[in-house]
Formats: structure tokens, sequence, C-alpha cells
């Protein structure tokens, strides 16, 4: 078979990104202390009330993990009694957040005796507003964790095997390291479930939401930390989900790029600004599009995610697809946006030359983009 930059890309993928040799035990593995875990959390009298399932998301759930599966992100759904009655409004000084209150929920279930727990709980985590405060909730969460862990003794034994269990609490999620047979980590990321009812989204971005049910408001930590934090993240997981299925190489695309910044050391482009940088890409490019080769809109995507980094000749941005308002690049450095966008401008450069006119160096050239065990740099 004569050797284009295709199938080179091909190779590459295959050999780097596409592994699956290691996923059933690190999936079995994370099975089991997922649903330990979660048995613990329902054995509580106020936190157990609220549990309404889970779903993994992240790389994992999206499909879009690349290399071993060390990492699992898993939102745990919180119900309210009354959960419908939670007023939702967009907060006006963060773009992308909302404020909840919660005065109707305690209303209705200030009576109710077989609410009491949760109404008791709430009023220590409400403000004088009845607007539910994130860092109160996250305390709260944070000891039921802690007890858990020391209830199963930091340990759990999977299949005979004993692996070492450690806690943190790295931003919204609450992540429990495991060291043993398989070492990997899970960020449990509360997540209060929302109706489409309580969408507070503009009408064009309320488009895209569709007929998604669910939505979610997420306890996230400001930086710096802020006392009595009234302000949740929004996530549209499910409706994210919808968006992105069914484009045929797109989720290829998507993995090469994370390979590139994993392999690159780029850790300042979190894997959520590459999904936000494609679905704006869903909504702006035709269906058809996307059955391209992964290849060709690899290319393309590297050149737009540059773009969007670009400091001059004017200043890139990467909007929020569910807020425009709220730029994901803005927290970056100048020096950390010059840093990545050289890097990716690089990037689309030589994978373009490349796609003209493939030589001797070519194959290196894609091998050293996506593995870290190659002599050529990039």
């Amino acid at each position: 078979m004569a050797m284009n930059l295709e199938n080179i890309v091909n190779q590459a993928t295959a050999q780097y990104v596409k592994i699956k040799e290691h996923r059933e035990p690190y999936t079995a593995h994370y099975n089991a202390l997922k649903d330990k875990v979660y048995s613990e959390w329902k054995s509580s009298a106020v936190l157990g009330k609220l549990l309404k399932g889970s779903t993994l998301c992240g790389g994992y759930g999206d499909k879009l993990k690349v290399s071993i599966p060390d990492e699992f992100d898993l939102l745990i759904h919180l119900v309210f009694p009354e959960n419908d009655k939670i007023i939702v409004k967009a907060d006006a000084s963060k773009p992308g957040n909302v404020i909840l209150d919660m005065t109707k929920v305690m209303e209705i279930i200030g009576s109710q005796e077989h609410n009491k727990p949760v109404f008791d709980r709430l009023q220590k985590i409400v403000n004088n507003k009845k607007q539910l405060l994130e860092d109160k909730l996250n305390s709260f969460l944070e000891s039921i964790m802690t007890q858990t862990l020391n209830k199963m003794g930091n340990q759990i034994e999977v299949a005979g095997r004993i692996s070492h269990l450690q806690y943190k609490k790295c931003g919204p999620a609450h992540t429990i390291f495991v060291k043993g047979s398989c070492k990997y980590s899970v960020d449990f990321v509360p997540a209060i479930r929302l109706s489409a009812a309580q969408v507070v989204l503009a009408p064009e971005q309320r488009i895209h939401f569709g007929e998604t049910l669910y939505w979610d408001a997420i306890p996230k930590p400001m930086k710096p930390a802020k006392t009595d934090n009234t302000s949740f993240t929004s996530s549209f997981y499910e409706a994210e989900r919808r968006l992105l299925y069914g484009k045929q190489f797109l989720k290829p695309a998507i993995r090469l790029m994370k390979q590139n910044r994993n392999v690159k050391n780029k850790a300042n482009l979190k894997s959520y600004h590459i999904k936000t940088l494609f679905l704006w890409q869903v909504i702006q490019q035709d269906p058809s599009y996307w059955s391209n080769s992964p290849k060709d809109i690899f290319i393309e995507m590297l050149g737009k995610l540059a773009d969007s980094l670009a400091l001059t000749p004017k200043k890139g941005k990467l909007p929020f697809f569910w807020d425009p308002k709220l730029d994901m690049f803005a927290q970056l450095t100048d020096s950390q946006r010059t840093d990545l966008y050289n890097h990716f401008r690089k990037c689309e450069y030589t994978f373009r030359k490349d796609n003209g006119n493939v030589n001797d160096c070519t194959e290196n050239n894609v091998h050293s983009s996506f593995s870290k065990n190659t002599t050529y740099k990039l």
C-alpha cells in the first residue's frame, strides 16, 4: 500500500490513540469502586434522599478518551424534594453561571416530616435570601466523602486484590485516587439536576438545547475561593452529547487533537476547550463536513484553534457554547496563549506541508505528534 499522510495518521491512531487492551480491567475496577461509594452515600440520611443516579461523562463518557483509561469523570445527580420549584436565575456577574433560589422549595418541605432532614440541611447551606451556597454544599459533601472512605478503611478489594484510596477535593470534583493493580482517579462531580423548563439560556442557545430533558448546575468553587458563593456553573452534558452524536469522523479528529495535546504537555488547553471548539463547528458546518477524513478535519481544526488563541493582529477567543459572553481563554496569560498558539500553528503548518508532499520525514513527523517515544521534535 502506497504511503500517504492519511495512511500514516491512521497507523499512528491505531498505535497510540486507540489502546483497548487495558480498558476491561480498569472499567471493572472503576465500576466496583463507583458502586461501593454510591452505596455508602445512599445510606446517608440527607444525601441518600437527594441521589438520583449518575452519568459517566468526560473523555470516557463521550468516547473521546485516548490511551489508558486512567481518569473517570462521574456526574452525581442531586435532586431536591420539590426540585422543580427551584427558581433559576442567570448570574449577571458571571456569564455561564446561575443562582439557585430555594425559597419555594423550603416553604413547601418545611412542614413535611419526611423531608425534615433535607430541610434542616438546607437551612445550613443557603443564605438569608434562601440562595444555595456552593461552598457550604461542597463542605457538606466533603464531610460525607471523608466519612465514606473512613468506613472503607481507605481501601477497596476487587478480584481479591487490595487497592489503596486517597481523597482530595479538586475544583468541583471530589476525587478518589486509586493505587493498586490499576492506578487511576475518579472525579465524583456533584450536579444539581434541573429540567428543561428551568433553562435560562438565550433564544439562540435554547435552540441548540433542543429536546433535551435535563441540564445541571455544578457547585464549582470560584478562583480564588469565595465564601458564601451563590454562583453555580451551568453544565449541558446531555445536550452536548446529542449535538456530537452521529457526526462520522468528528470524534476521531477530537481524539487526535487530545493525543497531540497530551504528548506535547500542553495542559493549559483543557479537554472542554477542544470540545467547545468542535461544538461551534457542529452548528457552523454542513453535516456532510464530518464525512471528511479525521486527518483533514484535524488539520482544519488545528488552524481554527490557533486562530482562537492568537493575540495579534486581532485577539482571538473561544466563546462558551452556551453563553458566548464568556471567553473560555480569558483566564490564560499572554505567555500561555502564545505557547499554545505557537505549538498548534506549527503543528498545522507541518501537517499541511506533509499533506501535499509526503517525504522521508513525514512518518516521523506524524508519529512524534502522537507519541513521546520518537526522536523527531515538531
